[in-house]
């Protein structure tokens, strides 16, 4: 029995140990899956390890490749590597989020960190070839407004302010308002390196008011700098005027007061332009006659600073008025008189004008105001003369049938058309017009052809001499009791001894000056003339004496410093009382006069109330 039992255990352990035995597996915690190694990364990262973080994500870029997360994994590295200085390896980072994963979130981000990279490295043109390679078109405002603002600070360095400002602009016009005062404060940097010429055209050309304010306020600030206080004043007062509510208007006030205190004893030089010599000087040896006494009765005045008077002899000369027009803008003056010379006054007025110097010329010229907002003109002009004769016949005569009878050459051709055109658009008809050759001295002909009695008046525009031959004649043809109109050349004594018995009563002229004027300031300034020069004032010596005064005045005025303010003072001018009667300038700058009406009666010449 017991070897049985024996045998049996023997057997029963054969068979087991014939069964397979099953094969143990073991199993590891799981401390390394993919988001357990992604969370050690990050908090070596927020931990500020380094070294172990970009172990781990390294090992999670090898061993999740295809992971949602490698864009963010990437971004940490391009952020620790840039911590390090390892910039190279920062840039290298970045530019596989951007490469490999254009449309992440991420990728706007990798963009800085790159031009970070380069910037860091002193890479700046590297910098620009990279932005310039990108597509911006989906980036956030905000991250391209960090972009510009690179790419800004690139150029900076590269001294390319021009470059850099219109990167800032663009950087603020994406920024957040919480982003604009550190972007403000590089632009305001870049345009302070920028010449005044390249300030000015961005001024005048950007739309935006705080960039344009800075623009304006550093020109403001460059001039100043440079003692040019006048082009300082004129930007800074432009400055105010147009954006009041600009951060920088009071430090505009300021610099004003500033240089208000270093201009206050500056004398105001005026600037005298006239042909003292060549084929216009008798006109302008006259005219300076006016200005010198108009000087000295200015400074004979109390309370009134002294003023300087600089004088340039045109020549006559077109092309040497432009010269001294230059001249008289070095010596700084804030105002010009004259010149007289059609030619040499279009020369002027252009040269004044880009000079930004006000210039009251004393000239004929039609439409030579229109050269710009800094061009004047007081004298009378042939279409001043014909709506003061037109106004008078018309509304205080009574008239409203004409006839003409001119020399046919430009003067009597000028006038000729004038007075038609004004007779017409004042409901009045002129039923003749008749040239005749100036050459001649019987104009019978030329008379007959409008004779016939259905008119009130005849206008002759012409000189004394001929007018002194052709009345008569019109006697003669039976033209008897019409009114005899002329311009302002027909006062003169010399028309009265050739045709006096013709013309009592029967005279309606328009002058600009009348000498016999019972006015205190005419006889004054009749007087004063005469005593110093020996002779009788014209029309000619008395606006320039008005004109001079005018800009003296104008300039003594204590908040009037600089030529843009002069100009804007002159066209405020409103019947400014002179010796040729009431002048205004106002916007069109072409002297609107009351001019005197005169007749013949008693064998000289009266005004006409």
């Amino acid at each position: 029995m017991r070897i049985f039992k024996l045998l049996y255990i023997l057997f029963f352990l054969f068979v087991l140990s014939c069964i397979p035995k099953p094969e143990v597996v073991y199993i590891p915690r799981d401390t390394d899956s993919e988001q357990a190694l992604f969370s050690k990364a990050e908090n070596f990262f927020y931990s500020r390890n380094h070294e172990k973080a970009l172990i781990a994500y390294r090992e999670y870029l090898d061993r999740f490749p295809d992971s949602k997360l490698i864009p963010a994994a990437l971004m940490r590295m391009s952020t620790i590597y840039g911590t390090l200085g390892q910039n190279e390896s920062a840039r290298n980072s970045s530019m596989r989020v951007i490469r490999n994963y254009p449309n992440s979130n991420f990728t706007p981000d990798a963009i800085i960190n790159v031009l970070e990279s380069y910037l860091n490295e002193g890479l700046l043109r590297e910098a620009i070839y990279f932005f310039d390679s990108l597509s911006r078109g989906s980036i956030p405002d905000s991250n391209i407004s960090k972009i510009y603002v690179l790419i800004g600070d690139a150029q900076m360095r590269l001294k390319l302010p021009a470059d850099a400002t219109a990167s800032y602009l663009m950087a603020r016009t994406k920024s957040s308002d919480s982003g604009l005062e550190r972007i403000d404060k590089k632009l305001r940097g870049s345009i302070s390196q920028l010449e005044n010429s390249s300030i000015a055209l961005l001024a005048e050309n950007i739309k935006e008011d705080t960039a344009k304010g800075y623009y304006k306020y550093q020109l403001g600030l460059n001039y100043f700098e440079k003692h040019k206080y006048r082009e300082a004043a004129d930007v800074l007062n432009g400055f105010i005027k147009t954006i009041p509510s600009h951060k920088n208007v009071q430090d505009a006030k300021n610099l004003l007061n500033e240089i208000y205190k270093k201009t206050a004893a500056k004398l105001h030089t005026i600037g005298c332009l006239l042909p003292l010599s060549g084929k216009f000087s008798v006109f302008g040896n006259r005219a300076l006659k006016g200005v010198e006494l108009a000087l000295i009765r200015f400074s004979q005045q109390s309370g009134y600073p002294p003023v300087n008077l600089a004088i340039k002899d045109t020549e006559s000369d077109p092309e040497k008025a432009e010269i001294a027009v230059d001249e008289l803008i070095k010596e700084n003056v804030s105002a010009i008189i004259g010149p007289m010379g059609t030619a040499e006054t279009v020369s002027a007025a252009k040269k004044a004008q880009a000079g930004g110097i006000p210039i009251v010329v004393l000239s004929q010229k039609e439409n030579i105001t229109d050269a710009g907002i800094f061009v004047f003109r007081n004298f009378l002009t042939p279409g001043i003369q014909v709506r003061s004769l037109v106004e008078y016949t018309m509304r205080k005569k009574g008239m409203s049938r004409f006839a003409v009878l001119y020399p046919n050459e430009n003067y009597g051709k000028t006038f000729a058309s004038l007075f038609i055109s004004e007779v017409k658009a004042n409901g009045g008809k002129v039923l003749r017009s008749e040239p005749y050759n100036p050459d001649l001295t019987d104009f019978t002909d030329s008379i007959k052809k409008i004779a016939t009695p259905d008119f009130e008046a005849i206008f002759i525009p012409d000189a004394p001499a001929k007018a002194g031959l052709i009345v008569p004649q019109l006697a003669y043809l039976d033209l008897r009791n019409i009114y005899l109109l002329g311009t302002n050349l027909w006062h003169s004594q010399k028309l009265i001894d050739m045709a006096e018995d013709f013309l009592e009563d029967w005279v309606i002229i328009t002058e600009g000056f009348f000498l016999e004027n019972d006015s205190e300031g005419v006889r004054n300034f009749a007087h004063a003339f005469e005593e110093k020069y020996g002779e009788k004032p014209g029309y000619i010596e008395a606006v320039s004496y008005d004109t001079a005064l005018m800009l003296f005045q104008t300039v003594s005025i204590p908040t009037i410093r600089f030529p843009d303010s002069v100009r804007k003072e002159l066209t405020n001018i409103t019947n400014y009382q002179g010796v040729t009667g009431l002048t205004s300038f106002g916007g069109s700058r072409d002297a609107q006069n009351k001019l005197y009406i005169l007749t013949i009666s008693d064998g000289r010449f009266v005004e006409l109330k």
